[in-house]
């Protein structure tokens, strides 16, 4: 697969370059592990732990159970849906919604003031995404300057 850069040769990651500047997908209120994964551009159920967003980790640890590193070795196998039907849905709802809750307001030191090190941002303004209060992809995730 080919590899998006910036004008000055920096990789732009999974993340396409639009007219004026790069693209900032919705985070889905609900989710597939065979959904496309925006960091990689891959099934989130062929991607390893670490190259998901935290939120898609979070499902794992939470509601499957699974610890990263028999996640991994799923994925390694091609065992994914072997766990979790393809067609299933998990919700992203609660995250969502803690998303929309903080606004504007800057997080922790040692993480990106947008995201919070989530990777989720929340369109206070309706600008990105047209909605206010759009939880979307943040731009921290193409830049590669998450702090988590």
């Amino acid at each position: 697969m080919a590899r998006l850069t910036s004008k000055d040769g920096c990789d732009m990651g999974a993340l396409a370059v639009l007219a004026d500047g790069p693209y900032m997908p919705e985070i889905p209120v609900w989710f597939r592990f065979s959904d496309e994964n925006p960091l990689t551009l891959e099934p989130y159920a062929e991607c390893g732990f670490g190259d998901l967003p935290p939120y898609i980790e979070d499902v794992i640890v939470d509601e499957l159970g699974l610890k990263p590193t028999e996640w991994n070795a799923l994925v390694d196998e091609r065992a994914v849906y072997e766990l979790v039907d393809p067609d299933r849905w998990f919700s992203l709802e609660r995250f969502c919604g803690q998303v929309a809750a903080r606004g504007r307001r800057s997080g922790p030191p040692a993480a990106c003031p947008d995201c919070w090190g989530t990777l989720a941002a929340c369109d206070a303004d309706g600008s990105i995404t047209g909605r206010v209060g759009t939880p979307h992809l943040c731009l921290c995730a193409s830049l590669g300057q998450v702090a988590r």
